[in-house]
């Protein structure tokens, strides 16, 4: 019994590298998918890996950018939370489910996912530009503002669109 489990063990090891190297493959090809907006195809590439291998965080944070870019939130939601779960210091896993969110209308989850990106990062300045897009949307213009002065030192540019909607309403 022992020899069989030392055996199936070795093996184990042996073929590994064999998958990770599949997996990984699978991947750049999936990313090629996505950069070609062949989002059915790397979706389902993507579904494929993640079946194979469930803490597979760049799959699934991938997976997430295909739904969100696929209009279908909830399934991105839902891969941006699985890619948490693996790597809870995600930064884009945490910007998908922001924007995700606010795609839906639901701006008050969407300020909690951009606020931990910047808690994580605190110079990521599309986190703070999407903060204030949200905090705008419910009409927290202080709040707004606070991202806009943070972002005229991180991204002139960003800032000045921030400031652009704020001015709008």
């Amino acid at each position: 019994m022992k020899k069989i489990i030392t055996l199936s063990m070795a093996l184990l090891i042996l073929f590994m590298p064999a998958r990770q190297v599949l997996a990984d493959k699978d991947i750049k090809a999936a990313v090629k998918f996505f950069q070609a907006k062949e989002y059915k195809k790397a979706i389902g590439l993507l579904k494929k890996i993640t079946k194979e291998d469930l803490s597979n965080g760049k799959a699934w944070v991938l997976l997430g950018n295909c739904y969100l870019i696929s209009e279908k939130s909830k399934k991105a939601i839902k891969a941006y939370k699985k890619t948490i779960q693996i790597d809870p210091e995600n930064e884009e896993a945490f910007l998908g489910l922001g924007r995700s969110f606010s795609v839906m209308h639901n701006y008050s989850n969407g300020i909690e996912a951009y606020k931990k990106v910047i808690e994580i990062n605190p110079k990521h300045a599309e986190a703070h530009y999407e903060l204030g897009v949200n905090y705008d949307h419910t009409a927290n213009l202080t709040y707004a503002f606070e991202q806009y002065k943070i972002l005229k030192t991180l991204d002139k540019r960003l800032a000045d669109k921030l400031y652009h909607i704020i001015l709008g309403r």
